[in-house]
């Protein structure tokens, strides 16, 4: 099935590792798709069959680069968030960061992928939702960064392992700040969800209401300068960059209480 993709998207001339650019224009940005992962193959191949097409319409340079935590440690999403913005910038000076879960498909080309200078929330009429949101303070599936965003807000807090809140988290980081979610018009940013079941290394975080109690307290130490982690393999491959990670919990959230 990959096979297939890479001689689908060969006229477009990707370099290795799935950089693409626009072959008639001069793009403004350099995007970079992060895609937090794990144990979703099926749903990788159905994302990278539906986005690139669009992207390439809609005349963007961008990479998408696949963020997969090794077993057998807890899942945390926003900690792949943080080490896909810290790798992706060693591969190219990036100016726009677009997080995106990895079972979330535009419905639209009108639904524009570029950052404004502020955050964006993306994901605002989903399909499992009925075409709504959760909830008002919902920020999760989608969000757009630019560089400079990340950079004042220190990107996502690092603690949030298993499934809950770390979305959430990001209302209050950005509130200290003084910065707010933008939200596109929901008749554009229409998203398909396929149905499935949550990974089973991915359990409710039994800390997340009280991580997110003192969401605002944690943004100077929680966050990109204080990420742990290690590379275990980057495969370039021909439309995405695969970057394998392990964790270590216990010497991550060392480090946290060290710089309270």
């Amino acid at each position: 099935m990959l096979e297939d993709l890479n001689n689908k998207y060969e006229k477009y001339k990707p370099e290795l590792g799935g950089k693409f650019k626009p072959l008639e224009c001069q793009p403004r940005q350099k995007l970079a798709i992060i895609i937090p992962y794990r144990d979703r193959r099926r749903h990788l191949i159905d994302f990278l069959s539906h986005m690139p097409p669009m992207l390439l319409r809609q005349q963007v340079e961008f990479t998408i680069f696949v963020i997969e935590q090794d077993t057998p440690e807890i899942f945390n999403r926003a900690l792949m968030m943080n080490i896909g913005y810290l790798e992706a910038l060693k591969q190219d000076d990036y100016s726009c960061f677009i997080f995106h879960d990895v079972d979330m498909y535009p419905i639209n080309d009108y639904n524009i992928y570029q950052c404004s200078t502020s955050p964006t929330h993306m994901a605002v009429a989903v399909e499992k939702w009925k075409f709504g949101m959760p909830y008002d303070a919902y920020y999760g599936g989608i969000v757009a960064y630019p560089k400079t965003i990340m950079e004042k807000t220190n990107g996502f807090s690092n603690l949030y392992f298993g499934w809950g809140c770390e979305d959430d988290d990001l209302g209050p980081r950005l509130e200290v700040v003084g910065l707010k979610f933008a939200r596109p018009p929901a008749v554009y940013a229409r998203y398909a969800t396929p149905v499935h079941s949550r990974d089973k290394g991915n359990p409710k975080s039994p800390d997340r209401f009280r991580l997110l109690k003192n969401a605002k307290n944690r943004i100077w130490y929680d966050g990109l300068n204080s990420v742990v982690y290690n590379v275990s393999k980057i495969e370039k491959k021909k439309i995405y960059t695969h970057i394998h990670i392990a964790v270590d919990r216990q010497k991550l959230e060392e480090v946290g209480k060290l710089m309270i």
